[in-house]
């Protein structure tokens, strides 16, 4: 099945790194719209990755390799730079977290060793891969064994929902609960369900899209529990995504807004990049420091067209060439009396 582009995902996706900006370096009372993007990333990436994986079947093989490429080369980059800022700073005992960033293990790292600043925010990626590896795993299964998928998601989106609400209730506190995997990749299984059951049906034009975003804001105030946050709240934002093809065309072109869009584009760069400006900044306090977001920005755009594009170019242009030739050689077998 040909690839669909919605230019209003695109824009989701600039609201997302937009919100974790503000939180990061504007003031907002009440509510931590940091991890309120965080939460628009996760549902965004279940929504595309169960179509890309169960609706057009893409080999595992490729998934993984398209995955890495698009990942690998950037973070890769900024590990070592902050590697450079730990042993030029004497912290050396930083080094580990460096590691656990790089191999993708951070948010169950940082349970037992000392936190690194500069990388906390690769605990959001680690969630995010290893919920890729899951619903691998489960497009696995089902391209073996027929079985309906969305209620497989739900219920393991339920169970990780009741992980957190159990350890919360134990004492854990948002960064020893909601960075785990085996907790927050509810986020992401319940995108990934919102799509299979309704974002495939023939659309019908409702304002149910702003109507859940909104409702889904107002569950992620400070004062509503985390459990009911990354539950009841986290569905709400699956639902809106999925639905995004049946809002209005006033929400769609807003949504697919010029900036947004770039922002959009420059989205996983630019958090990369942000973090330790947003430590320095964190550290400074002011109004001044704010303006550190500008050079936080600048330097996700060198890291997406000096680092990200080529090399996700190249890569992809290696495996494209190496499926072809696969193809072409199997072709050629059968070909042959």
């Amino acid at each position: 099945m040909p690839p669909r582009h919605w230019p209003f995902l695109d824009g989701w996706r600039g609201c997302a790194i937009l919100l974790v900006l503000v939180g990061h370096f504007g003031t907002t009372h009440g509510i931590n719209l940091g991890r309120f993007g965080v939460e628009f990333f996760f549902v965004l990436s279940g929504r595309l990755m169960a179509e890309i994986l169960f609706e057009r079947g893409t080999p595992l093989k490729t998934f993984f390799l398209r995955r890495a490429a698009r990942i690998y080369p950037a973070l890769i980059c900024f590990v070592l730079a902050m590697t450079g800022l730990v042993l030029a700073t004497g912290q050396d005992q930083q080094l580990y977290g460096c590691l656990a960033a790089l191999t993708l293990t951070y948010n169950y790292y940082h349970l037992w060793l000392p936190e690194v600043p500069n990388v906390d925010h690769i605990w959001s990626l680690c969630v995010e891969e290893h919920g890729y590896i899951l619903l691998g795993m489960i497009a696995f299964l089902r391209r073996r064994h027929a079985f309906s998928v969305a209620p497989v998601l739900t219920v393991l989106a339920a169970l990780a929902c009741l992980n957190g609400a159990v350890s919360t209730a134990l004492g854990g506190d948002y960064t020893t609960v909601y960075w785990r995997s085996d907790v927050r990749v509810a986020s992401i299984l319940f995108g990934a369900s919102a799509y299979l059951m309704i974002g495939r049906s023939a659309p019908r034009t409702s304002w149910r899209p702003a109507f859940l975003a909104l409702a889904g804001l107002a569950l992620n105030v400070a004062v509503v529990p985390d459990p009911i946050k990354y539950s009841l709240g986290s569905a709400l934002l699956s639902v809106a995504v999925a639905s995004l093809p049946s809002a209005p065309a006033l929400l769609r072109r807003g949504l697919s807004a010029k900036p947004l869009l770039l922002f959009g584009a420059w989205s996983y760069a630019i958090y990369l990049w942000q973090q330790p400006f947003y430590v320095l900044h964190d550290g400074i306090g002011g109004t001044a420091s704010k303006a550190l977001v500008l050079p936080a920005i600048a330097m996700g755009l060198v890291s997406l067209f000096l680092i990200e594009r080529p090399a996700r170019r190249r890569l992809n242009s290696l495996l494209d060439r190496t499926s072809s030739g696969r193809r072409a050689g199997t072709v050629k077998r059968l070909a042959t009396p």
